[in-house]
């Protein structure tokens, strides 16, 4: 008994090792397997859960993607042309504690992405963190390649990016939607909430402008044509409607492609149109006669002395163009003499001078959606002195936007009407001030007709449209002070005057004289052949034919008397 018991005992102190052993290796298996599904589960989670999770969600796993552009609206011109929307993209990063060959890594994206430097690229892989960036929006052959190499740690963040089917035929005027989804310039800006999808997945209508992107290509290659001829640094170029405010163009150049903006300059970002404050001259001088006129200070036959400059204290104020008469009014906007209108101003008066540029807009920023907007420079009232009154009569000392002389000019020859600019199609003419009498408006057009007919405006003359406008030229300020050689050259101008549909303004920055200009570079040598190819253009892209017939007629009615001068003996 004894015997067995020993015998048994034996066996069951054995039986009980091996059975420990054999529980020691059911344990071990089973956590080699738990720990091998534990980090398959989270390979797959990286793989294809993180690169689609939201940012809330990843906000709440403490998972750092910064990669969210929102959906946006559609963005069309007014005749529902697409200029701005949102395709799918993808974008690059990879997890540096995954990628087990750094190195190796970083030569087989470095063939997909040969722009990538790289000893950055092999600093990021090789980094601590577990994001790194390697390349935002891809294309799909790029997407693919990277697929096709399929390397451990690199995953793909999808998402959405703005695109414009014009690249920068409207850069300016559309803008930009940044990284985080929310525009950063121009209509992407100044819409942006109005831009957002209100609700998740449901799109809304498009936001239509007023712009027509064929005249903005119209305006955009004539610009261009002129910059080059001249050697100028840059331009604008506005189309408005003058029955209801409506742009219809605006071209700033330089320009850029919103959807490359890594090699962009800062001068091209610069939208010169409405953000740019300018000396433009001559422009002004409509709008100080029109005043004068609206005023009751004076009348049409009225006739001044332009044969000696005018001193005041150490200034000389006089004509670019010598005329040794005695000028009526017409004659003194025809021939844009700057003695002729100073005195006008002096007889307008430093008050009404003020009131009257303040209701044609100059004295705040112009009143438009797009968010880059100047602050127009002038003297404060209580230092408004009658060396301001003459210079500002005349374009000098007061700073504007192109866009203010555009929407001024409509204004003067519409009905006196000022309509606020707007970059939005109008369904209707909307609220308006009236700034100048009827009268007064019908009487500018008479004199803005004459610049084309017999001033320095001639070249802005297209036959059968009856052109009227006005030229400008000033000199630049440069540290302070104006310089000799550099100027800005406009010209303004509607078509046709007497029943103006639209009003053009062309500027070119520091153009120069050439052989065919005589070394001139004036706005009637440079803007105005330019604003007479944009309207034959628009002419022709609208329908619009030349009144031939009814030539005569109009003439009669353009018609104004300027013959008042007296010589002096």
């Amino acid at each position: 008994m004894d015997l067995f018991s020993n015998d048994f005992s034996s066996k069951l102190r054995l039986f009980s090792k091996e059975g420990e052993i054999s529980k020691f290796r059911i344990y071990f298996i089973f956590f080699v397997f738990i720990g091998l599904f534990s980090i398959l589960g989270v390979r797959l989670f990286f793989l294809t859960i993180v690169p689609n999770l939201t940012s809330k969600t990843r906000e709440a796993l403490n998972i750092t993607i910064p990669f969210d552009v929102k959906s946006r609206r559609d963005i069309v011109d007014r005749n529902g042309e697409l200029l701005a929307t949102n395709i799918e993209t993808a974008s690059v990063y990879a997890n540096p504690k995954i990628i087990s060959n750094p190195s190796e890594a970083a030569k087989k994206l470095k063939t997909i992405f040969p722009s990538i430097d790289f000893k950055e690229l092999l600093t990021k892989l090789k980094s601590p963190k577990s994001f790194v960036w390697i390349k935002r929006f891809i294309t799909p052959t790029e997407h693919q390649q990277i697929n096709d190499i399929g390397i451990p740690g690199v995953y793909f963040e999808s998402g959405e990016r703005r695109a414009y089917p014009y690249a920068e035929l409207l850069s300016h005027a559309i803008g930009t939607v940044g990284l985080d989804g929310h525009g950063s310039s121009g209509i992407e800006r100044a819409f942006d909430n109005e831009l957002q999808y209100k609700k998740s997945g449901f799109k809304e209508a498009p936001l239509v402008l007023s712009l027509d992107v064929r005249v903005q290509n119209i305006i955009r290659e004539e610009l261009k044509a002129a910059i080059v001829e001249f050697g100028a640094k840059g331009g604008v170029g506005i189309v408005q409607d003058p029955n209801n405010g409506e742009v219809v163009s605006v071209v700033s150049l330089p320009d850029f492609d919103p959807y490359n903006l890594s090699k962009v300059k800062d001068e091209a970002l610069f939208n010169k149109a409405t953000l740019g404050s300018y000396e433009l001259g001559s422009v002004f001088k409509p709008f100080t006669i029109a005043s004068a006129l609206d005023a009751g200070k004076i009348k049409l036959s009225d006739v001044y002395d332009v044969n000696d400059p005018i001193y005041l204290s150490r200034y000389q104020i006089k004509d670019f163009y010598k005329k040794d008469a005695w000028l009526s009014v017409p004659e003194i906007l025809m021939y844009s003499s700057n003695i002729g209108v100073s005195q006008i101003a002096l007889e307008l008066g430093k008050k009404r001078q003020y009131g009257y540029l303040k209701s044609f807009g100059f004295l705040s920023p112009i009143d438009i959606e797009i968010s880059e907007k100047s602050k127009p420079s002038y003297p404060p009232f209580a230092r408004w002195s009658e060396l301001n009154t003459i210079t500002i009569s005349y374009g000098h000392g007061i700073s504007v936007s192109p866009l203010h002389i555009t929407n001024a000019m409509s204004a003067t020859i519409n009905g006196g009407k000022l309509y606020p600019a707007t970059i939005l199609k109008v369904q209707k003419p909307g609220k308006y001030t009236q700034i100048l009498k009827k009268p007064t408006s019908d009487t500018m057009q008479k004199l803005l007709r004459l610049v084309v007919q017999h001033g320095a405006g001639k070249r802005a003359e297209v036959d059968g449209y009856f052109v009227g406008g006005k030229t400008g030229t000033s000199n630049k300020v440069i540290d302070g002070k104006y310089s000799r050689d550099l100027r800005i050259s406009s010209f303004v101008g509607a078509f046709p005057i007497h029943d103006p549909k639209y009003v053009i303004y062309v500027m070119l920055d520091e153009p120069k004289g050439t052989k065919a200009t005589s070394g001139y570079a004036t706005g009637g040598w440079t803007a105005a052949p330019a604003v007479s190819k944009i309207i034959k253009r628009i002419a022709m892209l609208y329908n619009i034919p030349p009144q031939i017939s009814d030539k005569a007629k109009i003439d009669s009615y353009l018609h104004v008397d300027y013959n008042f001068r007296k010589r002096v003996s």
